[in-house]
């Protein structure tokens, strides 16, 4: 007779799917990471490794997909459209609106200088062709995390699942450590931190949507958009205020859209 603490064979099939794929996910991009890491390739192939790293989640949610067959890939990675324009364009305007704000606060402060007009107008050219590749690199990411794992962890809840999948999502960032040079210890932390609040937002964008396309613009939208109004807007230095504000805006917006009275896990293809 089972234990009636004993936890149900289904919630023990999510957890051992879940650690599977995160342990493809992360195994895998240390695996490709190695040139990078141990210096075995010149550094100007880095640019050629991180798109294929970035590939991973995808792969292994593929792989756990394949095995697994729960459903079609358009419902398990939740790659249907409709209504994903709408709840795209919500999420880029958080990003847009979060990092403004993180600038108003820096340039008011005086905590950062505004670069000259020219460079600022100069730099704006590039937002759009960043967002396209950015967004297209974020494929690879958003499929596994908010595509494969927001469908079979589903169970887990928001909070649960976001918190979980965000603090892996850091230690399959850690391979970055090789190319962002040497930092102080304390600024290599809030970098890695700085990633949490960010597992919420895709989260909820995405369950809100019914759709993983509006996690992937968004996550494009944080390496465009975000990285241009708080880098070549201001002449931005690392500074621990501006990014508890970013924390705080971004964790609030993602309890915003996940409030009780409207949020529902929708499950359309």
């Amino acid at each position: 007779m089972t234990s009636p603490s004993a936890p149900a064979p289904a919630v023990r099939s999510t957890v051992a799917d879940v650690t599977l794929f995160f342990a493809l996910a992360i195994g895998l991009c240390f695996a490709f990471s190695i040139p990078m890491v141990f210096r075995l390739v010149p550094e100007d192939l880095n640019n050629l490794i991180t798109p294929i790293m970035q590939m991973t989640p995808l792969i292994a949610a593929v792989i756990m997909w394949l095995v697994r067959r729960p459903g079609t890939f358009r419902a398990t990675f939740a790659t249907g459209w409709r209504g994903a324009t709408a709840w795209a364009g919500i999420g880029i305007g958080l990003i847009a609106a979060i990092a403004a704000v993180q600038t108003l606060i820096a340039v008011a402060t005086g905590i950062w200088p505004l670069n000259p007009v020219d460079q600022i107008l100069a730099a704006s050219i590039w937002i759009v062709p960043v967002f396209v590749m950015q967004s297209v690199f974020a494929i690879g990411e958003e499929f596994g995390w908010r595509g494969w794992l927001a469908t079979r962890a589903a169970s887990w809840g928001f909070w649960r699942l976001a918190t979980v999948s965000g603090l892996v999502w850091i230690v399959w960032h850690l391979p970055v450590l090789a190319v962002i040079g040497d930092r102080p210890f304390w600024d290599i932390v809030i970098y890695f931190a700085g990633m949490l609040p960010w597992a919420p937002l895709l989260l909820a964008l995405r369950w809100r949507s019914g759709s993983v396309w509006p996690a992937v613009l968004t996550h494009g939208a944080i390496n465009s958009v975000r990285v241009y109004l708080l880098q070549s807007v201001p002449d931005a230095t690392d500074h621990l205020l501006i990014e508890v504000i970013g924390w705080v805006l971004t964790l609030a917006a993602a309890a915003w859209l996940m409030r009780p009275s409207r949020a529902r896990l929708v499950t359309r293809p």
